[in-house]
Parts: structure tokens; C-alpha cells; sequence
């Protein structure tokens, strides 16, 4: 697995398990919202990371294959308009109760899916490192949480 393909895996990912306000749609990218772009939105940005030998040699015994242990860190932050709202199980959401909403069901869907994630990608662990409430964009009327995460996998080599 690299990079481009664990950005896809997890953005699918998410797109399948966490409500959606629009309806339908995509409405989570990996990158930074354009301001014209409908909100709610979420991004997911790498942010750091690093490569470890996983032994002597790097010998990954399972598949036989040489790697190293990958912990790539993420930002997932949740966007959300200061009158957005968004209705779920008859509840209506708006503004930072929204953005907490989803936020939640971001982490919720994270947690339940290791499994899932681990069985049909190889990724090993999801760790929720912290999350953060980001100050009201006042120009652009924004409220933004963030969700700090690491994820590990084998990294094959070539």
C-alpha cells in the first residue's frame, strides 16, 4: 500500500460509513475546501508520518515480502457553515452542534471499522490521537473541528 492508495481507501471509506447532510453526493475530499464548495464538508490532509524497519531485515513473515511499518498521521477536520443545518433521526443539527455530530460519527465509524479496515486493506491501526475545536472563521462564517489520527500499515517494498 502507498500513500494515494490509503488517501483513497480512507476517504471511500468514510464516504460509506458516515451520514452525509447533503443527501447524496460526495462531500468528503482530500483536501482543504474551496470556499465556493457546499458545506458541510470534511477533508482528510496527511500530515506527517514515518517508516520503521518491522525486524532484522525487514522481513515481513505472513506474505514473505520486505517493508517497513508505516505511522502516517492525518488530520480529519469536519467544515461546517455557521447556519448549516442537517436533520438525522429527526433531529435537527445546526452549526457546531452539526459539526460535532459528524465529528463523532467520524470517530465512531473509525472505531467500528478497524476490523473491517484491517481484514480488506491490511491497515493495522487507526489511533484517535485528539480532537480540536478550531476558532469560528468569522470571514467565512466556519466552524471547523479537527480529529487527529495515525495509521499504520506495512509498507512493501518494491
Amino acid at each position: 500500500m502507498n500513500l494515494v492508495e490509503l488517501n483513497s481507501i480512507l476517504i471511500d471509506y468514510l464516504r460509506k460509513n458516515v451520514p452525509n447532510p447533503h443527501g447524496t453526493g460526495n462531500w468528503i475530499y482530500v483536501d482543504y475546501p474551496r470556499l465556493d464548495a457546499t458545506f458541510p464538508r470534511i477533508s482528510l490532509t496527511q500530515t506527517g508520518g514515518e517508516l520503521r524497519p518491522v525486524a532484522i531485515g525487514e522481513k515481513i513473515v505472513s506474505n514473505n515480502k520486505y517493508g517497513k511499518l508505516a505511522s502516517i498521521l492525518f488530520d480529519i477536520d469536519i467544515w461546517v457553515k455557521i447556519n448549516d443545518r442537517a436533520i438525522f433521526d429527526k433531529v435537527t443539527y445546526v452549526g457546531t452542534k452539526l459539526r460535532d455530530f459528524l465529528a463523532s460519527k467520524v470517530i465512531e465509524a473509525l472505531e467500528k471499522g478497524k476490523e473491517t479496515l484491517k481484514s480488506n486493506y491490511g491497515i493495522l491501526d487507526i489511533e484517535i490521537l485528539g480532537t480540536y475545536s478550531q476558532p469560528l472563521d468569522e470571514e467565512n462564517q466556519l466552524h471547523r473541528k479537527t480529529i487527529s489520527i495515525r495509521v499504520s500499515f506495512i509498507w512493501e517494498r518494491s
